[in-house]
């Protein structure tokens, strides 16, 4: 099953925003992702993307670039948002596309070695929402993977 496909399904599942906002995974590589969601149900009463409907793509589309990269190295994990910082430039009219790519080779390997020895690991990811092919929204996403707990 492809990365685009398999996050699909679990996020039409498991989070009930995602299926809300009309989302989708539009696609997902090994190198960068975008998540997209129609303007209609995410509207604010000035017609255009309501923020709180941007910040959520963007968190899930960074929640989903550290599944991809987890599951590319062999490992699975707990994945939270510790924290995050949003910059709005200009509204969004249309679409909503939120674009990560990611982040380099060097901060990937310190991350998943760094996870692989201590069970636990934070890395940073970068997001962005554009409208008219320019920023609309810039997403600083700080993400913590832990080891699933034994059942």
């Amino acid at each position: 099953m492809s990365h685009q496909q398999e996050l699909n399904d679990y996020l039409t599942r498991h989070v009930p925003l995602f299926r809300a906002m009309q989302a989708r995974v539009e696609y997902a590589d090994a190198n960068r992702l975008a998540l997209t969601a129609p303007l209609e149900p995410n509207l604010n009463d000035k017609g255009t993307a309501f923020g709180g409907a941007m910040a959520a793509i963007a968190a899930l589309t960074g929640w989903a670039i550290t599944t991809i990269t987890l599951r590319d190295h062999g490992e699975t994990a707990e994945i939270v948002i510790i924290d995050s910082t949003l910059k709005f430039l200009r509204p969004v009219r249309e679409t909503i596309v939120a674009e990560c790519v990611l982040p380099d080779a060097a901060t990937v390997e310190t991350f998943i070695e760094r996870y692989r020895q201590r069970g636990k690991a934070r890395w940073t990811v970068d997001v962005v929402v554009r409208a008219d092919g320019e920023p609309a929204m810039t997403f600083k996403g700080h993400y913590g993977v832990f080891r699933p707990e034994s059942t």
